[in-house]
Order: structure tokens, then C-alpha cells, then sequence
């Protein structure tokens, strides 16, 4: 079967400086990736070479096409991004946000139809915003307009969700809740490829884990065998003591943070 995303030797520079340096990897249909690294690994600049709106070299397909082949419109129907702090030059209603997600999927100028509508607010009730659909945006919370944006990603039906974060404005509650959503989503055949800070969210809901270090990946596999104690101090210099919970989920004890100058080259 051919893989959603196939990276080869994937390299992405801005500005002068290399930020992706030589990347390989496969993600496979329906899976759920989380993206770890510390600050300033790279993990956003390669959701964005991912989602088409970054140059890159080296080989990077959708389904078995080059990226850079993909037009606009048909990328558009085929991946969903939500950044971490999507923003917009108008305030509209709740509902009118969430259906600017399915508008790849409408010809020039054609008008949202009852379905649209429908399938907006089934989207709303998603992430229980269902009694917000009429309110102005800038009338809700940060927490609540980043679950507006979530919203907007599902109702765009896209195969491909590339999430920034997506839970770092969310209560514990909704954190939870959004990521069961999401892992239901690849239960149906959707692929979720998720940034994540929080280590244990991640083992916890991730089937696979991409580790991103001073842009190389130095981590590829299943939670279990990818977030090991080494790794920890490594990449996210603290050293910690991994343990595991009655319920088989991972459970992270930091001991204190390490000096950059005390890590081995």
C-alpha cells in the first residue's frame, strides 16, 4: 500500500538557514503521529513543508505524487492544517468560520447550502460548541476559538490533519476529549500527524512518534520504544523516570533539568 506522506532526504531552509536537514520517513494511512522536540527542532516548519506552503528539497510525495505536483485547490481537499493561533482579518460568526473548511469543496463563488450549514454544525457539535454557532468570534475564549478552528479542519473532510498543538489552549477536559476525537478519526481511515508538548498526551494517544532534534529526526517508532529515559535527557535535557500506569499508559517522573554542557556530543 502506498503511503499518505513519503519523505526522503527532506531538507527545508528559510531564510538563509537550514531548518529540516535530510528527513526520511513514511506515514501510513490512518495512523496517528505525534511530532516531539523541543522548541525550535523544526516541528512546525515541517508541518508546513507537509501541507504544501514551503520549498523544500530532496523527495516529498502525497499518495505516491509529489507534493510540489498537487494543485492548490485538490491539496486543499486532501489536507486540513490548524495552526496554534489561527487568526483572520474579519470577524465573522462561529458557523461561518467553521464553513470556510469546506470551501475546497465548492466550485467559484458558489453559495454554503443548507447541507453545508448542517455539516458545519455537526462539526460545532464535535467539539461542544454547538450553541456558539451564531456568536461572533471574537466573543469566545482563546480556548474556545482554538476548538472553533478544530471545527473548521473537520467539516474541510480531509484525509490528512496536520494539528500545531492543537490542545494548548484546551482544559484538561477538552485536551482529552479532542484526541479521542482524533483517534476515532484514523479508526475511519483519516491520518492525524499532531505536534505535541506534553509527553505523556502524546505516548498516550500517538501510535507512532516522530522526534525532532536541531532539525534531524533522532526518533522513529512505537511510544514504548521511542521515549526511553536516554531520549529524554537527550533531546529534552531532563533527566526523568518512566513508569507505567495500570492502564498500560505512560507516566513521566522529572527529576530536575540538565545542563546543556553535562550532555556527551
Amino acid at each position: 500500500m502506498i503511503p499518505i506522506i513519503s519523505a526522503e532526504a527532506l531538507s527545508v531552509s528559510l531564510g538563509g538557514r537550514t531548518i529540516l536537514h535530510g528527513l526520511t520517513f513514511e506515514i501510513s494511512a490512518g495512523s496517528f503521529v505525534g511530532l516531539l522536540g523541543p522548541n525550535g527542532s523544526g516541528k512546525t516548519t515541517l508541518l508546513r513543508a507537509l501541507s504544501g506552503v514551503l520549498p523544500y528539497k530532496g523527495r516529498l510525495q502525497l499518495e505516491g505524487r509529489p507534493l510540489r505536483q498537487w494543485p492548490r485547490r485538490a491539496l486543499a481537499r486532501r489536507v486540513a492544517v490548524v495552526r496554534q493561533a489561527p487568526t483572520l482579518s474579519f470577524d465573522f460568526t462561529v458557523e461561518d468560520v467553521v464553513l470556510l473548511g469546506h470551501a475546497p469543496h465548492k466550485g467559484w463563488l458558489a453559495p454554503f447550502t443548507a447541507q453545508d450549514r448542517a455539516k458545519a454544525r455537526k462539526a460545532l457539535a464535535a467539539v461542544d460548541l454547538a450553541d456558539a454557532a451564531h456568536r461572533l468570534l471574537h466573543t469566545l475564549s482563546g480556548g474556545e476559538q482554538q476548538r472553533v478552528f478544530l471545527a473548521q479542519a473537520l467539516v474541510q473532510e480531509a484525509d490528512l490533519l496536520l494539528l500545531d498543538e492543537p490542545t494548548a489552549h484546551l482544559d484538561v477536559h477538552y485536551q482529552f476529549e479532542f484526541l479521542e476525537r482524533m483517534r476515532a478519526l484514523t479508526a475511519e481511515g483519516r491520518t492525524v500527524v499532531a505536534v505535541f508538548h506534553d509527553l505523556e498526551l502524546a505516548a498516550r494517544y500517538a501510535d507512532r512518534l516522530l522526534v525532532l532534534h536541531q532539525g534531524q529526526l533522532v526518533g522513529d517508532g512505537p511510544p514504548e520504544a521511542v521515549l526511553t529515559e536516554a531520549l529524554i535527557a537527550r533531546v529534552f535535557r531532563m533527566a526523568a523516570r518512566l513508569c507505567r500506569l495500570a492502564d498500560g499508559a505512560l507516566c513521566i517522573h522529572y527529576l530536575y533539568p540538565i545542563p546543556e554542557l553535562a550532555l556527551s556530543p
